[in-house]
């Protein structure tokens, strides 16, 4: 009985300490689990969950005063809590996703304190409609991102989070028409470390590994190689003045490329030209484009994609 009990009180002193962690109860998860470790010499999952609870109280120490620049600050100390616990993976990298859902509690309720939840960015420039994502409020995520992407039309990161906002509400078809807008307009600026579409994810990284471009030509040739996998969808433009304005910005790329062939620039008339000809037939309105010459220059950018593209247009009719 007497074996039973030390046995009992050890477990007991580890989960308080442990529960005391997920529940930013700091100070108390620090004295319980360095307790557990005095007393059994575990040196194992105890060690990871004493250091996150270290980290923890030392970013806690410089927390702002309530006000706008509070919930910057949790956010930064957060991203940078996440990154540590994944550096020391285990129980620290499993305990994690637990304790995000405490802290981000916490976070919401710096923002509400700070009046601040109807603003588009943190102080820190953090799209707020992102923190509602983290935080699990994905219909203020996409409400905030939308009102984002009204003031900033061209933002291609806001437009990845949008993607991802929705990939999280499971409507995978309006993320994805997302995620194009966001490589349309730059998709280096997307947030490729955090994406939530496993499918473009998984093919990011089988470009890194499989071909010779770095990280920089893998994102621009990305949404070429999701179309021709059908990860991507034709994005049909049947507004007059949408179309217009996509064949202006086709052809002054194409100008910009005659001056000066950069490789930036192939991958994303390639894209375009894809978008061209997936429109051919709502375009007899709109002068300047002929489908051959596009098809042509397709072909000269890149041969095999070209090849590619053609084979995958003849088993879609």
């Amino acid at each position: 009985m007497e074996q039973l009990s030390l046995f009992e009180d050890k477990y007991v002193l580890l989960n308080t300490g442990t529960q005391a962690l997920v529940n930013l109860n700091l100070e108390e998860a620090q004295k319980a689990l360095q307790r557990y470790r005095d007393i059994y010499k575990d040196n194992g999952s105890v060690d990871a969950k004493l250091n996150l609870a270290d980290f923890l109280i030392e970013g806690m120490t410089h927390v702002p005063a309530p006000g706008p620049d509070e919930p910057a600050y949790l956010y930064t100390l957060w991203m940078s809590f996440a990154e540590y616990a994944e550096s020391l993976g285990g129980e620290a990298e499993r305990i994690l996703p637990i304790i995000k859902d405490s802290y981000f509690r916490e976070l919401i309720e710096a923002i509400d304190r700070a009046g601040i939840s109807d603003v588009l960015y943190l102080s820190d420039g953090v799209p707020l409609g992102y923190v509602f994502m983290l935080a699990g409020y994905f219909d203020k995520a996409v409400e905030s991102l939308q009102a984002g992407l009204l003031a900033v039309p061209d933002n291609a990161a806001m437009y990845g989070y949008l993607g991802d906002a929705y990939i999280c509400k499971g409507e995978v078809d309006v993320a994805r028409r997302c995620y194009l807008e966001a490589c349309l307009i730059n998709p280096e600026d997307i947030d490729w470390s955090h994406l939530k579409d496993r499918e473009l994810t998984a093919l990011h990284e089988h470009l890194m590994k499989s071909s010779d471009m770095d990280d920089t030509s893998v994102v621009g040739w990305l949404p070429c190689h999701a179309y021709l996998q059908g990860i991507l969808q034709p994005k049909k433009i049947q507004l007059h003045e949408e179309l217009k304005s996509f064949v202006e910005g086709y052809l002054n790329l194409q100008k910009e490329f005659k001056r000066n062939p950069t490789p930036d620039i192939t991958p994303k008339l390639f894209i375009r030209a894809i978008i061209l000809c997936d429109n051919e037939g709502f375009l007899k309105h709109i002068k300047g484009v002929d489908f051959i010459d596009v098809r042509r220059h397709m072909k000269e950018m890149d041969p095999a994609l070209f090849a590619r593209y053609m084979k995958f247009k003849q088993s879609n009719k």
